[in-house]
């Protein structure tokens, strides 16, 4: 089994400081990094999926570096509207977490059985995301190079959210999106971040999920164009689990003590009596 863990939006800030001087990112980031390390079994990699920082430049992404230099397993990031991927490739080109190249700041993750493509939909200055011409042809190129089964890794969610301030840039910065996609029958599943919510969607036919913020969540409204609410409480890593072709995602709860609450060992019986007495007399189909 292979095992993928995506965390997004960390929105880290100076040290010692505190986001809207309400959300503590650094604690719920070294908090998630040591949910990730105590993960059974070890996760293969980690991605994070933009919104690193909260004000790009040295003193935040040096905070965000040394939050994140305790984890066990390979680390891989790009950029999300908050961040500048001009400095994120500057800061980060002497490690493998970004290696990402000017002017379109995306790559690939050779990993078998699948591929892992990091795009970068940043628009500078901007809140909105942007995918243009340079960043499709690279997209097409990419997918093109392998019919390998693919995970496309994005920041903003391509596709129709209903809430009012994601949606209000329309569709047409991942309509075209969708035509190359369409076009490689082997991308499986797209993932994102940015809304700070958990929400699922397609574009075409590819499932789209949008996983929830570990700086702090946005309760949105949807159906009505009214302001979201803040909610200081970040998620559990998202875990991503290739099963025989496929991936299975959901949140890893897996807190501490847990082992104390096994039902092999509340029930004091063994685990594999347990399966056994599940199974029960597995009667033959009619």
């Amino acid at each position: 089994m292979t095992l993928l863990v995506q965390i997004t939006d960390t929105h880290v800030v100076e040290r010692g400081t505190l986001l809207y001087g309400m959300a503590d990112t650094a604690r719920h980031l070294a908090e998630t990094v040591s949910e990730i390390n105590a993960m059974r079994p070890q996760p293969d990699m980690v991605l994070i999926t933009g919104d690193l920082v909260e004000h790009p430049g040295p003193t935040t992404y040096s905070h965000f570096r040394d939050l994140i230099a305790p984890l066990e397993m390979p680390v891989y990031l790009m950029p999300g509207n908050h961040d500048d991927p001009e400095i994120m490739w500057t800061y980060f080109k002497d490690t493998p977490m970004f290696p990402a190249k000017p002017p379109h700041f995306q790559y690939v993750i050779e990993h078998n059985p699948f591929r892992i493509l990091m795009l970068n939909s940043h628009f500078d200055n901007s809140e909105l995301p942007f995918f243009g011409p340079r960043r499709l042809q690279w997209l097409d190129e990419a997918l093109a190079a392998s019919s390998q089964p693919t995970l496309i890794a994005i920041h903003h969610p391509p596709f129709r959210t209903g809430i009012g301030f994601i949606d209000m840039v329309g569709a047409h910065w991942y309509k075209a999106l969708g035509e190359v996609i369409k076009r490689h029958p082997h991308v499986l599943k797209i993932i994102c971040g940015h809304g700070h919510i958990d929400l699922h969607g397609r574009l075409g036919a590819v499932p789209v999920q949008m996983v929830g913020s570990i700086a702090h969540q946005l309760i949105a409204c949807r159906g009505e164009d009214i302001a979201p609410s803040f909610d200081n409480l970040r998620v559990p890593p998202m875990l991503h689990s290739w099963l025989g072709g496929d991936l299975v995602s959901g949140y890893y709860p897996w807190p501490d003590g847990v082992d104390a609450e096994r039902i092999d060992k509340s029930s004091n019986m063994n685990w594999e009596d347990l399966k056994d007495r599940m199974r029960g007399a597995m009667k033959p189909v009619q």
